[in-house]
């Protein structure tokens, strides 16, 4: 039998690299965006900071449910949460959403060769 030999990422001795850091980063936030609720939540949050987890509207979810879609935006450093009394309120984190408006151009930038085209406004005609 032949022993696996150990990814660089199960080696305690191995830190991730800067740039691993950052993929994972970027990866958690778009999972954070992936979501249509999430997504909600924050046009919400946009719209009026300060909101507490019973005040969202979104789709006629439960609230445990939106608590649970706001600990994703939490994590991921989309939202933050500030405790007053029994309550937990609902803020944007500004500073993220500017990290990711910074990111999206990178990704489009990164292969100069590949850019990745802006849609058109035009509809294509069957013909063209």
């Amino acid at each position: 039998m032949v022993a696996e030999t150990p990814r660089c990422h199960s080696v305690p001795e191995c830190p991730p690299t800067d740039e691993e850091q950052a993929l994972e980063i970027a990866a958690s936030l778009f999972r954070a965006l992936g979501d249509r609720t999430r997504l909600a939540i924050l046009r919400q949050l946009r719209e009026r900071d300060g909101l507490c987890a019973c005040d969202f509207q979104c789709c006629g979810l439960t609230q445990p449910t939106i608590s649970h879609h706001l600990k994703v935006l939490r994590d991921a450093g989309l939202v933050r949460a500030e405790k007053c009394g029994l309550w937990v309120h609902y803020t944007l984190n500004v500073d993220r959403l500017a990290a990711l408006r910074e990111l999206l151009p990178q990704l489009n930038n990164a292969h100069p060769h590949r850019a990745i085209e802006q849609p058109s406004n035009r509809r294509r005609m069957p013909s063209d």
